[in-house]
């Protein structure tokens, strides 16, 4: 009889990963790693994937976690969409922001005394003085944040080549909408820098296994070009936008396993020995 060995994907980034715009929809509203696997399975291709995933996530945060996430797993496609939340801000800490925006606040009178009226109102104040400053200041004058992100994830890229030569791809990144331009006016341009960052890494890595894939195109098939329906809330995909990604993903991921011998059809006995 013949087994096929499942292929195996992992998929890491911030919110852009995990939340849907808007979140609270039926349970058809996958995310894109959640239609890589369907497609994947819907191809007759036996495929385990893994999310791993946290709002206001800094690309930094993969150095730490890589070994413990990559050498018994093994994975042999990663998909990273890291580098927005770096653009979001001007000036304010990672901190404040999650916490000012926690979803771990806890339902406790003293709590949401504290956050209406303490939190909250410095938050919105120092946010509007932000949105100001990025108005008058070069948006993209703190250089160092695209080095840095195209610097950790080479480094990442480099370690996990060690596991197996994976395929991996960086994904492009979409600017905001609209709804939070007046709110962060510089982010655009900080945006276009991280994606040249980020791009220019991948054809300096020069390996046909690593990948950029670009996000923009597929606006098209997803929302007839418009961002604001692909992101909805200004900055996550829409239901239909993660579908378009996933689907994107799948077809990639699928045609280079169809490359790779370890991942076709062995022949086994019934006992599970396999043969030559």
């Amino acid at each position: 009889m013949t087994q096929q060995m499942p292929l195996r994907v992992l998929v890491k980034g911030a919110s852009t990963v995990n939340w849907t715009s808007w979140m609270g929809g039926p349970r058809t509203d996958f995310t894109f790693p959640r239609v890589i696997e369907e497609q994947l399975l819907a191809d007759g291709r036996a495929c385990e994937v893994q999310t791993i995933s946290m709002t206001s996530e800094k690309t930094s945060t993969i150095l730490g976690t890589w070994q413990r996430e990559i050498l018994g797993f093994s994975p042999d496609a990663i998909v990273l969409l890291y580098g927005h939340y770096e653009t979001i801000h001007l000036f304010l800490p990672r901190w404040l922001e999650r916490h000012a925006n926690s979803l771990k606040a806890k339902p406790r009178w003293w709590s949401q005394l504290y956050r209406e009226k303490v939190l909250r109102p410095v938050w919105m104040v120092l946010a509007r003085l932000q949105a100001r400053l990025d108005t008058v200041l070069d948006p993209t004058i703190r250089r160092n944040r695209p080095k840095h992100v195209a610097a950790d994830l080479r480094a990442y890229i480099e370690h996990v080549q060690k596991v197996g030569s994976p395929l991996v791809f960086c994904l492009e990144l979409l600017p905001p909408t609209s709804r939070y331009q007046s709110w962060f006016p510089g982010m655009e341009a900080r945006m276009e820098v991280m994606n040249t960052a980020i791009r220019e890494m991948v054809e300096e890595v020069g390996l046909d296994n690593v990948r950029y894939l670009r996000v923009r195109p597929l606006v098209d098939a997803a929302a007839g070009g418009d961002l604001e329906i692909a992101t909805p809330d200004g900055f996550h995909y829409s239901p239909a936008m993660h579908r378009a990604v996933g689907e994107a993903l799948a077809t990639r991921i699928r045609d280079w396993a169809e490359t790779q011998p370890h991942l076709q059809h062995a022949r086994v006995t019934p006992g599970g020995r396999e043969v030559q």
